[in-house]
């Protein structure tokens, strides 16, 4: 019996995770910045930042939501003409009270300025009153 209530303990905190674990991922760099954008923006005067980029990021065009998880978002925007998918990642950061914004193309060489243009879309949406 005492045997099984220390593995039932141990199951448990393998399942939930300490509270001292951020549960945000760390964005990895743009490698080719011909079709990649990465920023960090402050957001110190926004009330709930992450739900109102989630808003935003929704309401976008042709744009799916795959993963989701209060700090964490992230988004494949399918183009108009071509089909071809980019990826779209927010991670919020409440210790900085900053969001990291990166958007890049899957394919291709460059991406004609689309994904700076998402980025800065987002950065003016999110900064407005």
């Amino acid at each position: 019996m005492k045997n099984l209530f220390v593995l039932l303990v141990l199951l448990i905190g393998l399942i939930l995770p300490s509270p001292s674990m951020a549960s945000h991922i760390e964005l990895k760099p743009c490698i080719q910045v011909s079709h990649c954008v990465k920023e960090e923006l402050s957001v110190d005067n926004i009330v709930s930042p992450y739900e109102k980029v989630s808003t935003i990021v929704q309401n976008f065009p042709r744009t799916k939501i795959v993963e989701s998880d209060g700090d964490y978002l992230h988004a494949e925007v399918t183009s108009r003409l071509m089909k071809y998918v980019d990826d779209l990642e927010i991670s919020f950061l409440p210790e900085k009270n900053s969001l990291i914004i990166r958007s890049e193309s899957r394919v291709g060489d460059g991406d004609f300025g689309v994904n700076r243009k998402r980025v800065d879309l987002i950065t003016s949406k999110i900064l407005e009153n």
